[in-house]
């Protein structure tokens, strides 16, 4: 019976090595298609976060520039602001003066347009 029993153990282990190899072999293919395709797809990956880098360095670069552009447009703004923030203020305080000249008053119109020349002097 011994005999017999290592006989069948015999024969399945032969046939487990058999079918091992067959299995690692097939096994050994299927990861190295993985493999291909993995290594393809990094490659059209890193192409394309390279092409959206590019462009996103254009997109700052752009951005920059017109930044750049705008720069004196909104000095200029506020350096207007700030003259006509004057200029309410000088009304508000002299509206008697504003009435003198919207009456006709030379004189007045004169001490007006002095105030607010010396306010914006001083305002520097």
């Amino acid at each position: 019976m011994s005999k017999l029993l290592s006989a069948v153990l015999q024969a399945s282990t032969d046939t487990i090595d058999k079918n091992g190899i067959t299995i690692l072999i097939v096994v050994g293919c299927v990861v190295v298609f993985l493999l291909l395709f993995l290594i393809i797809y990094m490659i059209v990956a890193f192409r394309k976060i390279g092409i959206v880098a590019k462009k996103m360095d254009y997109l700052v670069e752009d951005l920059t520039y017109k930044s750049e552009m705008l720069t004196p447009v909104v000095e200029a703004m506020i350096k207007l602001s700030h003259y006509v923030d004057l200029f309410e203020n000088i009304l508000v305080q002299n509206e008697d003066l504003v009435n003198k000249f919207v009456g006709g008053n030379k004189k007045a119109s004169k001490q007006l347009v002095s105030k607010i020349k010396d306010s914006i002097k001083n305002d520097k």
